[in-house]
Parts: C-alpha cells; sequence; structure tokens
C-alpha cells in the first residue's frame, strides 16, 4: 500500500494545524509569485509561457483549497465550528509568545491571500481588456473583408447586392 505524504494528510493535532498554516503561507507566496509571472506574460501576450504556468497555477489553488479544508476541519474537530470566526477565536485562546507568532503568521497569511485575489482581479482585467481588443480587431477585419467584396468562403466571388456589373451602364 502507497504511503501518503504527511502534506495530503489530515492536521494531525496543534503541531500539525500549525504546519499547515506554514503550508498555507508558503503556498500563497508561492501562488503570489506566479500571478506575477502570469500578469508579465498578459502584457507582453506570451501565449506558450501563460500555457506553461496554467497547469501550475491550478495546482496551487487546489493545494490551497486542501490546506483550507485541513485547517476548518480541526477547527470544528475541537469544537471552535466552522464559522469565519472560528480561527480568530482559536487565535485568541492561544497565549504568550508562541500565541503572537502564530498571530502574525495568521495576519501575513491573510496579507499574502488579500494580495493574491488583487493580482488575480488584475490578471482578470487584463484579461478581459485583451478579449475586447481581439473582438473588436476580428469584427474590424470581418467588415473590411465585406466591403472589399472578396471571394467567400466557398471560393467564389461574393457579390453585394447594390453593386453592379461593369459591363452595364
Amino acid at each position: 500500500m502507497p504511503h501518503a505524504r504527511p502534506s495530503d494528510t489530515p492536521l494531525s493535532g496543534h503541531a500539525g494545524f500549525i504546519d499547515g498554516l506554514r503550508a498555507e503561507r508558503e503556498s500563497f507566496q508561492a501562488l503570489c509569485k506566479i500571478l506575477k509571472s502570469e500578469q508579465v506574460c498578459l502584457v507582453k501576450s506570451d501565449v506558450d509561457s501563460l500555457l506553461e504556468i496554467a497547469p501550475i497555477k491550478s495546482e496551487r489553488v487546489d493545494r490551497l483549497q486542501t490546506l483550507q479544508q485541513q485547517r476548518i476541519t480541526y477547527l470544528d474537530s475541537i469544537g471552535r465550528g466552522t464559522a469565519e470566526t472560528a480561527m480568530t477565536d482559536w487565535l485568541a485562546a492561544q497565549s504568550g509568545a508562541a500565541g503572537a507568532e502564530l498571530a502574525q503568521l495568521w495576519d501575513e497569511l491573510m496579507l499574502l491571500a488579500a494580495e493574491a485575489r488583487s493580482l488575480n482581479e488584475i490578471n482578470g482585467k487584463l484579461i478581459t481588456t485583451r478579449l475586447a481588443h481581439n473582438q473588436a480587431a476580428l469584427s474590424a477585419l470581418q467588415l473590411s473583408a465585406r466591403a472589399q467584396n472578396v471571394y467567400g468562403p466557398d471560393g467564389q466571388a461574393a457579390i453585394v447586392a447594390d453593386q453592379r456589373d461593369l459591363g452595364r451602364a
């Protein structure tokens, strides 16, 4: 029977939970780096690199979803519930230097999550802008082709109804 990697197993105990928070922070750091690379590719219209980045980004998002679900499951298993306040309640129960360190870890994680969200929104706007530009260019080409009375898709000359043959007056 194959052994599960420690990162794929549910969190076990307090120490495992903290390791999961650290892994979540690292995953958000990696996602932000990927989103910044994606942004550069979008600006440069580097489609080949975008195609390379897409599966990496998807894997990172999947990893973050797994870590988040493990965090929620752990908090619920210790009686904190699954509400958004569960983590805040858990942090409030931590004391001393360890509690301060954990609060800082959570703050860093939340800042990285906000940065990732912002980068993703910017990238979405870049994609929307690029798509609108491409659609406008395609429409202009299609209108130009129709106006010039070129050959149609069947290879025959396209005739516009309001044009007269050259031999007629």
